[in-house]
């Protein structure tokens, strides 16, 4: 089969997943006799082209625009990993920390407010680092990586200069939960949409080196914090945070790539826009799946501490369990990962998220004593990282590349919409603390909603490839 439409767009074969052609029909179809470049073309193809969606050209492409390869490797490659890793390791690190800084202010600064009230600079903290990937994935797209990170820089290491003086509640929201994060937003999806551009085959491999940065700094965040709030003052203990985010950012500018050519010019983003990618019934159920996992998500990681010291676990223990946590995430980012690239990313994510929410369930419930605590941080934090490693992965495998940081800018705009509403329903289903059962139940809360993004991660991958087990997907 031979197409009549001009050979200048953007060639399927250098970015679509051998298995989703399999599921498009196209075995026998010589994939390099087909191109994509506006919607006008897009309406000339065969149905079985127009129904899979895949490539979502929302924008015209130039017709310069060349054929993109991905080395899958090099020095240019990996050194744009060590950015990235360095770039996660101070957005989505430190998003990490909010169970410790949850504790802190409710005993100190802000100790006359309630759990809920104050979960809602945690939850600011998440809408904005995942709902600012929308424009900046489009930014992305339209000028690349590089004053994206270096705005990134100026505004999260401001918004949290700008904490260590603030003493009252809405400064801190203001300056902790929203400039920061805007700051943190930029740099996280810069560097999720760089290291796409590198790689193909082993882009799970690399995405997950990658974010396990942000596990890492969900590490040494939290003891920083905890250790120096005893020997200084909180002050000085976010301006300490602040120089070594400077730092690490300043490596990240240096490093940080893509290798996609830039459309050099912004295209306006209009709803209907972002609505065509929801007409791709593959990347609308994966987006429902890690939506609906998310409501639950961010609940171990704000309260893990308090329920912790609930159960009367000493404070400095308690405050430990969430370096534990991103210690296992770790583990649980890089090895799934490297396993994905040769079983499939859906398979190894859907094990990763519903894991997650059978250990919430199992274990953390029962968790009433020091070991156990330790051993439920350990177990949620190697899955839930598993889960998060592969967001941007499973949404590359269904998108043309030149579209992912709009594509997986959506994908965290959608997640930022559950994880606000999962952290205070998390609250108000604890109330004042002190009942068990109420903390079961937002125990049992979080990991339903888990187990429900597995179920929802299934169906999303019997839709691309089929119920077959042995599918590599």
């Amino acid at each position: 089969m031979t197409s009549s439409i001009a050979s200048d767009g953007i060639r399927p074969d250098t970015d679509l997943d051998p298995s989703i052609v399999r599921n498009m029909g196209m075995q026998n179809v010589d994939r390099k006799d087909y191109v994509f470049r506006t919607h006008e073309e897009l309406s000339k193809l065969p149905d079985l082209l127009v129904e899979s969606s895949v490539e979502t050209p929302d924008v015209p492409v130039e017709p310069s625009s060349p054929v993109l390869t991905f080395p899958d490797g090099g020095r240019q490659a990996w050194l744009c990993v060590v950015g990235a890793f360095c770039a996660q390791f101070c957005s989505f690190g430190w998003l990490n920390t909010c169970g410790v800084f949850q504790e802190y202010y409710l005993q100190n600064q802000l100790k006359g407010y309630s759990v809920t009230t104050v979960s809602w600079i945690s939850s600011l903290q998440t809408l904005i680092l995942f709902m600012g990937c929308l424009i900046v994935g489009r930014l992305f797209d339209s000028y690349g990586p590089r004053y994206l990170v270096l705005v990134g820089t100026l505004l999260q290491v401001g918004g949290i200069m700008l904490t260590s003086i603030c003493n009252t509640y809405g400064p801190i929201l203001v300056c902790q939960g929203l400039v920061a994060s805007m700051g943190a937003a930029c740099v996280f999806n810069a560097s999720v949409g760089s290291v796409s551009s590198w790689f193909k085959k082993k882009r799970a491999r690399a995405l997950g080196i990658m974010s396990s940065g942000s596990s890492l700094g969900g590490i040494i965040f939290p003891i920083l914090i905890r250790r120096l709030t005893v020997q200084t003052t909180f002050g000085w203990t976010m301006r300490a945070c602040g120089f070594l985010v400077l730092g690490l950012l300043i490596i990240a500018n240096l490093t940080v790539t893509s290798n996609v050519t830039p459309r050099g010019k912004w295209i306006p983003l209009y709803p209907r826009d972002l609505w065509v990618h929801f007409n791709d019934l593959n990347y609308a159920l994966l987006a429902t799946a890690f939506s609906l996992a998310f409501v639950g998500f961010m609940l171990p990681f704000t309260y893990i501490v308090s329920n912790a010291t609930f159960h009367g676990i000493d404070e400095n223990l308690a405050n430990y369990l969430v370096s534990c946590v991103n210690g296992a995430s770790i583990f649980g980012r890089i090895i799934p990962a490297i396993l994905a690239d040769q079983v499939g990313q859906y398979n190894m994510n859907i094990i990763g998220i519903t894991l997650a929410g059978v250990v919430t369930i199992a274990l953390w419930i029962p968790a009433t004593n020091t070991g156990s605590q330790v051993a439920y941080a350990v177990l949620y934090g190697f899955f839930s990282g598993t889960f998060v490693a592969l967001i941007p992965a499973c949404t590359a495998k269904i998108s043309n590349i030149r579209d992912i940081g709009t594509r997986v800018g959506l994908m965290f705009f959608c997640l930022s919409l559950t994880s606000l509403a999962g952290v205070p329903i998390g609250g108000a289903i604890i109330g004042d603390a002190t009942s068990q059962k109420r903390w079961n139940g937002m125990m049992a809360f979080a990991g339903a909603f888990l187990i429900i993004g597995g179920i929802m991660n299934w169906i999303a991958r019997v839709k691309l490839v089929g119920p077959s087990l042995k599918a590599v997907c």
